[in-house]
Formats: C-alpha cells, sequence, structure tokens
C-alpha cells in the first residue's frame, strides 16, 4: 500500500509541477513531457497501426475534444467517484454508526458534509469567474495596477478589447477572465477574481469529506475489532505451530481483508484527501506571495530572463500619450521601466544613433530586485480573494 501511494503521489506532482521553470529542465520535466507527449504520440502510432487511418481519426476527434475543448469529462469523473464514496460509506461505514468509538451524531454530521460537498462543487462550477466583457472592461482595467513587468496596457487578440493586468484570455472557455488563476476542468470552469474564494472552498469540502471519512473508516474498525475481541486474539506461526499474540499489522490485515469495502474505502480517501491538501497547500502558498498560479509562470520565466542576464530597468515619471488608457486604465505615474535584451542586441541599441526612449538601464540582478506590486500581505491577500473588488457595471 506504502508503494502504491507514493507511485500516486509522485505521478501526480510531476503532472502538476513538471512545466514549471524549476523542474521542466530537469528529470521531472523529461519524465513529464514523456508522460504527457511521447507516451500520447506512441499510443496514438500504436492505434493508427491497430484501427487505421479512418477509424484512428475518430480517437483523434475524441482526444483533442477531451484534452482541447471545455468539456464535463472531469466534472462527470469527480461526481462519479464521490457519489461512489458515498455509496461504499452508506453500505460499509453507516451500519456500524453508533458504535463503541462512533457516538450517534454522526448520523447527522455526515449527511451534512456530504450535502456540504456536492453544494460547493455546484456552486465552483457555476459560478462567474470574472469574465471580462466589453460591457465591463473599463471598470475591469480600474482593478488593479499594471506593473510592465508581468502586464502591461495591450488588446487581447482574440476578444479584442483592452486586457486588465492578471487577466488572461482562457481558450477553453473562449473569454478574458479577471486575476485569472487556471482553468480547472474538474469544476469545468476558470478560476478567476470572482470565484476563486469558492473554489478554495471547494477545496476544502472535498478535503474535508475526505479525512473525515478515513476517520469514519478506522473508528469502524476499531470498533468491529472490540465486538471480535481481536486485539485478544492469537495466530498461529505455519513454521513452528506455536501460537502468539496477533499484532496489530496482522489485524489490519484481516480487518481489511474480512472488510474490504470498507478499506478501500479508507484508503481511497485518504490517497485523494492527501493530494487535495497539498495542492491546497500550493495554493495558499501563492496566496501568501500575492500571485496567481498563472502569475507564477510568469515570475519563473521573468527568474530565467534575469539569470541569462538579460533584463534591464529604468526608472520614470510615466508620459500617458493615450488619454483612453490614461482615464480606463490604472497606472502609476512614477513607474519603473523593464525589457530584456541580449547582450548583442543591447550593444548595437546603445552602439548607434540614440533615440529619445534609449534608456541605458540598470541590469536586474535577482527576482527579488522585482517589486511584486500585487502583494498586501497573506491577510491583505487573504481579503481581496473573499472580497474581491468589483468589476461590474
Amino acid at each position: 500500500m506504502a508503494a502504491y501511494f507514493v507511485v500516486f503521489s509522485f505521478i501526480v506532482f510531476v503532472l502538476l509541477m513538471g512545466p514549471s521553470q524549476k523542474f521542466r529542465n530537469g528529470p521531472i520535466g523529461m519524465i513529464h513531457r514523456f508522460l504527457t507527449v511521447t507516451l500520447v504520440n506512441g499510443i496514438a502510432s500504436v492505434n493508427r497501426r491497430i484501427c487505421g487511418t479512418r477509424l484512428s481519426g475518430k480517437f483523434d476527434g475524441i482526444y483533442r475534444y477531451l484534452m482541447e475543448e471545455k468539456n464535463p469529462a472531469l466534472q462527470m469523473v469527480y461526481l462519479f467517484l464521490i457519489t461512489g464514496a458515498v455509496y461504499a460509506f452508506y453500505v460499509s461505514v453507516w451500519p456500524h454508526i453508533p458504535g463503541p468509538y462512533l457516538s450517534r451524531i454522526h448520523l447527522y454530521t455526515s449527511n451534512l458534509i456530504i450535502i456540504f460537498t456536492y453544494a460547493t462543487m455546484f456552486i465552483a462550477s457555476r459560478s462567474d469567474p470574472g469574465r471580462v466583457t466589453r460591457e465591463n472592461v473599463f471598470k475591469a482595467c480600474k482593478a488593479f495596477q499594471y506593473d510592465l513587468v508581468l502586464f502591461e496596457p495591450k488588446q487581447c487578440r482574440t476578444c479584442l478589447i483592452q486586457k486588465p493586468a492578471r487577466s488572461k484570455h482562457c481558450s477553453l472557455c473562449n473569454v478574458c477572465v479577471a486575476k485569472c488563476d487556471h482553468h480547472c476542468a474538474w469544476i469545468n470552469n476558470c478560476v478567476g477574481l470572482k470565484n476563486y474564494r469558492y473554489f478554495l472552498l471547494f477545496l476544502y469540502a472535498t478535503i474535508q469529506i475526505c479525512f473525515y471519512g478515513t476517520y469514519l473508516v478506522v473508528y469502524a474498525f476499531m470498533g468491529i475489532a472490540k465486538d471480535m475481541n481481536l486485539m485478544s486474539a492469537y495466530v498461529s506461526n505455519i513454521q513452528t505451530g506455536k501460537s502468539m499474540p496477533i499484532t496489530t499489522y496482522q489485524a489490519v490485515l484481516f480487518l481489511i481483508h474480512q472488510q474490504r469495502l470498507l478499506g478501500a474505502l479508507g484508503i481511497f480517501a485518504f490517497l485523494v484527501g492527501f493530494v487535495i491538501l497539498a495542492f491546497l497547500g500550493y495554493q495558499l502558498s501563492l496566496i501568501k506571495s500575492g500571485m496567481t498560479a498563472n502569475e507564477a509562470f510568469k515570475w519563473e520565466d521573468l527568474d530565467e530572463i534575469i539569470q541569462m542576464g538579460e533584463l534591464y530597468m529604468h526608472e520614470k515619471e510615466f508620459d500617458v500619450d493615450d488619454a483612453k488608457l490614461a482615464k480606463h486604465a490604472k497606472i502609476s505615474k512614477k513607474i519603473k521601466l523593464y525589457w530584456n535584451e541580449t547582450a548583442e542586441e543591447r550593444k548595437q541599441r546603445l552602439g548607434g544613433p540614440r533615440g529619445k526612449n534609449d534608456y541605458d538601464g540598470t541590469q536586474v540582478q535577482s527576482v527579488k530586485e522585482v517589486e511584486n506590486i500585487f502583494d498586501k500581505g497573506f491577510w491583505g491577500n487573504l481579503k481581496e480573494i473573499f472580497f474581491p473588488p468589483s468589476i461590474d457595471n
């Protein structure tokens, strides 16, 4: 069981963290590319050889739908898993409540937690992540200041509207999302400014039902063991023929063998709860740093540019030429301009005729020198999540 747990956790870690700048050039990145590119292409190639071009084309279409288009597949998987676990709970755990270690209160709390989990999943799935439209784009642009490092005033090439700072165009939802964190396939929805709080609540609810379920399974097993007086039992050694007191390990194996559905439910709930708890920890670390998942990848790319010695900074008073942008966008009057250029590009630029905006600039040595203007401290960031600025007209 421990081996399965380690392998499962490692694969999840690779899939989540493989694309990040810290891991993509190392062994984790290589394994990620193998699982998501090489293995997938290999399976597709074998499929074409076995099934032929016509039938494999249909499989390719299904793959594109599942992987490259917005679809409810993982939503259905989540509902199937959670509903299957709830069914297993009523079949295997419910008969042992109340028991020697489980009071009658769990008859009520378990139902409340089940309802709460379904409710948070529905709310997170149906909530508006903070869609930016022509009607609210001006107000959305005022929600956050452009830092001119990760975000600068520009137009979305798909929506053809001004892109607010911290926003991102989701290719799956085909919409710009304010303060976009990521697109979550488990809720078939983007996570952004207006529904990040509901997404965190959804994660909490899933972790809660998993560990609460694990708790009930453990104490149901303990009740069964007590009713059977199992810990006073003796087992016979096959080799010596001698009887000896049963060990805890032997008792656990015996109980899982006798109550397989109960044991499977407890192991499943613990594994899923652990993985989602780790993901929630990652989300909280982003909140502490004042960034979204989308911005975290941008910071990693920026750090890579700095390590290559190609990022420069110049501080100046900002002269707004675009009156429309000055009216509707939020930009500080005194700003730091950042740009990246190679040593050769810099030599050519500064060696020729100097233009009005040809600044020498100071080379940025560390990502710590670049201020994250969106970071308000952990509690300030958390407050912004639960009480986000309005972008509605």
